[in-house]
């Protein structure tokens, strides 16, 4: 079952939650309905469980105050730090994906760590369990040390739609609404 882990300040869209059961989904669909309460959904009108969010505010709503919060003062050792206590709660909570966005440098960290490309950084912080990591082999099948389970680091891309209204006062209301396009891998 994939699992996607989100640290970020607001709730997913329905289209979004329905776009990454569809990215995850195995099998080919004609109709395709989210029951977001329970993770279940219908595909061609059959009950199957294919997937589940899990949130950092669901797992650790300190770490939610914090990521939600980061002063302008914060230094690079204090966001990195934050980062790789976020990926650690998505490693324990055996994440398949994972979703970072808001603070730009917290979610480029966070999605580093994420993907693996800092393992070292990760085990040398002890946030990582030995149960959390798997043996890693080379080519040959030789064992290369151990690395935590690697997530797909994702993105929500968006479309800006504007709309602009003209009051009876002559002045211009303008609207902006983003609207989910797409979930793209950033590696």
């Amino acid at each position: 079952m994939k699992k996607l882990f989100v640290a970020f300040s607001h709730t997913l869209t329905d289209s979004q939650i329905e776009d990454f059961f569809k990215m995850v989904c195995n099998e080919p669909f004609s109709t395709f309905r989210v029951n977001n309460s329970d993770n279940w959904v219908a595909i061609n009108g059959d009950m199957k469980e294919i997937g589940e969010i899990v949130s950092l505010s669901s797992v650790s709503a300190e770490l939610q105050a914090r990521m939600s919060a980061i002063p302008a003062s914060a230094t690079l050792s204090e966001i990195k730090e934050l980062a790789k206590s976020i990926v650690a709660e998505a490693v324990k909570a055996g994440a398949t994906h994972f979703y970072c966005a808001g603070e730009p440098a917290l979610a480029m960290w966070a999605n580093l760590y994420a993907s693996g490309k800092l393992f070292n950084e990760m085990l040398a912080g002890a946030l990582l369990a030995p149960s959390d990591s798997i043996p890693e082999e080379d080519s040959k099948g030789m064992h290369t040390g151990v690395y935590y389970k690697k997530m797909v680091c994702i993105q929500s891309t968006t479309e800006r739609c504007s709309v602009e209204v003209k009051n009876g006062d002559g002045t211009v209301t303008k609207t902006q609404t983003f609207q989910h396009v797409q979930w793209r891998g950033m590696f």
